[in-house]
Order: C-alpha cells, then sequence, then structure tokens
C-alpha cells in the first residue's frame, strides 16, 4: 500500500508514522516481501520495493496479511447454508442466514472483524431468536481502534464518506495541543474531527488521533446512536482538565462559537 493503516485518514496515519520514524522506525511502503531465511541469530527478509530486491535483518518477522473467514470444510454446504465468493456466510438483518433457524455472527459473516461488533451481533442474534422481531443490527455507530501511538480511533461517517453519502457535511476539528490535560501529560500531539450534518448539526460522525482515543470514541458513538447534535456536546458539562474537554471543544468549533482556539 501507499501508506500505513490504510483504513485510517492520511492526516491520522501520519501521526503514526511520524512516531515510529522518531523510535528510529524505517518504513518502507509499496513493497512486496519476497521470501524469509531463518537463521540460528534471526531471520532475513527480502523484498522488492520501487523495483529494487532489497534485504532487511531482524530477530523476528510478524507475518499481518489479513484475514479470512474460517468456513472451509465444517458442513455449511450439507445444510444449505450460502456464502458470498469470499467464503462469508450471508446474513439479513437480524443475523439469519437462509436456513431460518440458523444465524451467524462474527468474522465469517460480512463486515469489519471486530470483537465488539460480533458481540453487538450476538445480542441482536439473540433477541431475534428470543422473539425480538423488530430488532436489527445497525453499524453506523462502530467504532474502529488502533491501539497505536499515538491511538487512532473512528466510528461513524469521514468527512469524505459523509459527502459520498449524499451529506452535506462539516468537519470541525479540535488539537489535543489546545488542551490542558494533554499539555500535561506531556502528550499534545493529534486531533479530534467532528462531523456534523450542515442543516442540523447532526453529529454523524468522528476521528481522533491522540492520547486516549480508544476511550474517547465512545461518547461520539453514543452521540451518533443517541442521534445527538454539535449543541448536544457543547451543552454538556466536561471535568476539567480532562481530555474529554476536547469533544465538547470540537463541538464548539462545530457551532462556530469555539473559544480556546481561533476558528
Amino acid at each position: 500500500m501507499k501508506n500505513i493503516l490504510g483504513g485510517f485518514e492520511k492526516q491520522m496515519s501520519n501521526l503514526v508514522k511520524k512516531r515510529l520514524k522518531n523510535k528510529g522506525a524505517t518504513i518502507v511502503t509499496e513493497a512486496m516481501a519476497k521470501g524469509v531465511e531463518e537463521s540460528s541469530d534471526g531471520v532475513k527478509v527480502t523484498y522488492e520495493a520501487n523495483g529494487k530486491e532489497e534485504t532487511v535483518e531482524a530477530d523476528y518477522v510478524l507475518v499481518t496479511v489479513g484475514r479470512k473467514p474460517n468456513t472451509d470444510d465444517i458442513g455449511l454446504e450439507q445444510v444449505g447454508i450460502e456464502m458470498d465468493e469470499k467464503g462469508y456466510i450471508k446474513i439479513d438483518e437480524q443475523c439469519r442466514t437462509n436456513v431460518d433457524n440458523i444465524f451467524a455472527i462474527g468474522d465469517i459473516v460480512p463486515g469489519p472483524p471486530l470483537a465488539h461488533k460480533a458481540s453487538y451481533e450476538g445480542k441482536i442474534a439473540a433477541e431475534v431468536i428470543g422473539g425480538g422481531e423488530n430488532s436489527v443490527i445497525d453499524y453506523n455507530a462502530i467504532p474502529a481502534v488502533v491501539f497505536s501511538d499515538p491511538e487512532l480511533a473512528t466510528v461513524g461517517y469521514t468527512e469524505q464518506g459523509a459527502k459520498e453519502a449524499g451529506y452535506e457535511a462539516v468537519a470541525s476539528k479540535f488539537p489535543f495541543a489546545a488542551n490542558g490535560r494533554a499539555l500535561s501529560l506531556n502528550d499534545s500531539e493529534g486531533f479530534l474531527k467532528l462531523i456534523t450534518r450542515k442543516e442540523d448539526g447532526l453529529i454523524i460522525g468522528g476521528q481522533i488521533a491522540g492520547s486516549n482515543a480508544s476511550d474517547m470514541i465512545a461518547e461520539l458513538g453514543l452521540a451518533i446512536e443517541a442521534g445527538m447534535t454539535a449543541e448536544d456536546l457543547a451543552l454538556t458539562i466536561h471535568a476539567h482538565p480532562t481530555l474529554g474537554e476536547i469533544t465538547m471543544e470540537a463541538a464548539e468549533v462545530a457551532m462556530g462559537t469555539p473559544i480556546h482556539i481561533v476558528k
């Protein structure tokens, strides 16, 4: 790929790239591993990049080439379960397969392979099995997190994704560098970006790159699920000094009333 962490916006992944380089890491993109040679004191990896073959020696090699559903040879064909071309089990909005009394959740169904997605789907399936006819899955408020340095987190729409979905969206950004808690932690790199619908300020997404992003994203997920607006977040009193204030301040930016940065 052209950049690391391709599932996140470039301005987010660039922060991680910067930290890695500051720690002495060399990042090679658009490369293809060709082979690995083990020895008594480590491994040597041969790869191709920019039309040239290179080698690098290390103690260990971490192979992270993605995941695929483990649905082969478990008898799905015998019971008539339908799968897509990638081996994922097809389900409806209630996690039901094409066989009425068989449900499927988690990494073997389409969607991001996230543990919290699987748990959520499991609850929906259980509710439907128990008679909850109105229970359906809604993935819009499912967060995705990378426990990198700094942490990255996203929920709902990105700015580009919102526009592609037909929204007239507004992106409102607040930097960690203008937050007292981040400054006291000596970890002030990063930002929170709030995505709102222009017509009414409805919160439809958010991205965070910075310290404790994995915890902070929960408030944005709640805001999306509850149908809150930027004004709702801005009027919610956040304890000081906390990183959570960044969410409130980004909402104030969305309303055009920031007090700690110049918009």
